[in-house]
């Protein structure tokens, strides 16, 4: 169904949302006119889109003639090119915008009625940066990603200096990088962790952080509050034993709970739980997530087992099941509930409902972000074992020409090239490619190509 949107009937698409999911359509594309004097303000009219990709689990939703910096960029992957490949208006501010080549611009006239205060260009550097401050860790799971990386012969490696972070939280600073986050190994481990927070917010990063929350307690808890903006947390099983069993670390998953409960008293702002989608753990679905239901977090994500060998241990039915299962959880809660990692979404047959639960390939690879690991490499993502630049000169490592070619999807199956959802999908994760195929241009070994046609009608 195309539906062309004016000033006269934008606030109607809530109640039209509704009308189409009780129809069971399954495309919906939303364009804009070319009539100038019919166009509102975006920002008035937006709010009312926002309502309307609420949807997006039911049928597709798509937009067309709309400028990326109209939207938030997670809604970016709904704007449709142009059939024709014409493009709207761009002012100069555009041009080091970091969707410039695929935004399709504002409506011709549009710049002349409204300004350029609507105009905001996405930066052309990383969305968030990554310190793996430490190799060390007090827990041992077994799909840890740090195996393929910088632990593959151990983790005694000399852990970078206080005095060596701060430099580098000076320069992420200065470049531009609005968000910083520490991980590991485990972040606690190092005594001087409480100190590089203060100085990261100090220098007013958004500041995130990675824990097993093994070494939080009640006495060093309150010291969080004010100086962490987001953290994670990751819960593996349902039960204090199973739990035990994955982590290697005696009542793990009982102090993860207290922690969760004492951020919250602290009024940390988000506090994310975070679970790998082994098999057991989509079996066992239902009572992690009756668990994580009964716990202050703010969101729940799940992840795809990163590939430490060629043995991906999911397959077609259990993705189908993860999916199902998430759909319907979202639904039943208020709570955000998502896969955030590389999953390919022809993995199964319905694309939608897949793009509908998935954050895509946009936070891997090196689309959005970048990671500095404690051999002092800069990597694409955490699990990719490649060095492409130096700590103290970020920039140069995010216009590497490997992470280019990934994030301009230069890296891609040609059979991805026509997928709608290429743009938040990105054929799934370019490192599962490269261990299964021994290439960055092959297929996601999850991927079915042959089903991504399928959702285009």
């Amino acid at each position: 169904m195309r539906f062309e949107l004016n000033k006269f009937n934008y606030k109607s698409l809530p109640q039209l949302a509704e009308a189409l999911r009780q129809d069971k359509i399954k495309r919906m594309e939303i364009e804009l006119t070319d009539e100038i004097e019919e166009i509102p303000r975006f920002s008035e009219m937006v709010p009312f889109l926002y309502r309307i990709l609420d949807y997006e689990p039911f049928f597709e939703i798509w937009l067309k003639n709309i400028p990326f910096c109209a939207v938030n960029p997670g809604a970016v992957d709904h704007i449709l090119p142009s059939d024709d490949g014409s493009s709207g208006e761009k002012a100069k501010e555009c041009q080091n915008c970091l969707w410039q080549e695929r935004c399709p611009g504002f409506p011709q006239g549009y710049l002349n009625k409204y300004g350029l205060e609507e105009i905001c260009p996405m930066p052309d550097l990383p969305w968030e940066v990554m310190i793996e401050v430490t190799p060390r860790c007090n827990f041992s799971c077994h799909f840890c990603f740090n195996k393929i990386s910088f632990a593959q012969k151990g983790r005694k490696i000399k852990p970078f200096t206080t005095d060596y972070l701060e430099k580098i939280i000076n320069h992420l600073a200065q470049t531009g990088i609005n968000t910083i986050r520490f991980t590991g190994g485990e972040p606690f481990l190092r005594k001087d962790i409480f100190e590089l927070i203060k100085y990261a917010k100090n220098k007013n990063l958004e500041v995130r952080l990675n824990t097993n929350a093994s070494l939080i307690n009640k006495n060093n808890v309150k010291k969080l509050k004010g100086i962490v903006d987001n953290i994670l947390i990751p819960i593996e099983g349902y039960s204090d034993e199973k739990e035990s069993k994955i982590t290697g670390y005696p009542h793990s998953l009982k102090k993860k709970i207290e922690v969760i409960n004492l951020l919250k008293e602290e009024a940390i702002p988000v506090v994310r739980a975070g679970t790998v989608a082994t098999k057991e753990n989509i079996n066992d679905f239902d009572k992690i997530a009756h668990l994580v239901s009964q716990l202050p977090l703010d969101e729940w994500e799940l992840y795809r087992p990163i590939p430490i060998s060629k043995k991906n241990g999911l397959d077609s039915k259990l993705i189908n099941l993860l999916v199902r299962k998430l759909i319907n959880l979202a639904k039943e809660t208020e709570k955000a509930v998502f896969i955030a990692n590389a999953l390919p979404f022809c993995a199964i047959k319905d694309l939608n409902k897949m793009n509908s639960i998935s954050k895509g390939a946009l936070f891997d690879d090196g689309h959005t972000r970048l990671v500095i690991d404690p051999r002092g490499f800069v990597k694409p993502h955490y699990f990719m074992d490649e060095d492409i630049g130096q700590p103290l000169d970020i920039l140069s490592a995010w216009h590497h020409p490997l992470v280019e070619k990934i994030r301009n999807l230069e890296y891609l199956p040609q059979e991805c090239q026509a997928c709608p959802f290429i743009f938040k999908c990105r054929g799934g994760s370019r490192q599962a490619a490269k261990l299964f195929f021994d290439r960055y241009d092959a297929a996601d070994p999850l991927a079915n190509l042959k089903q991504y046609g399928k959702s285009r009608h």
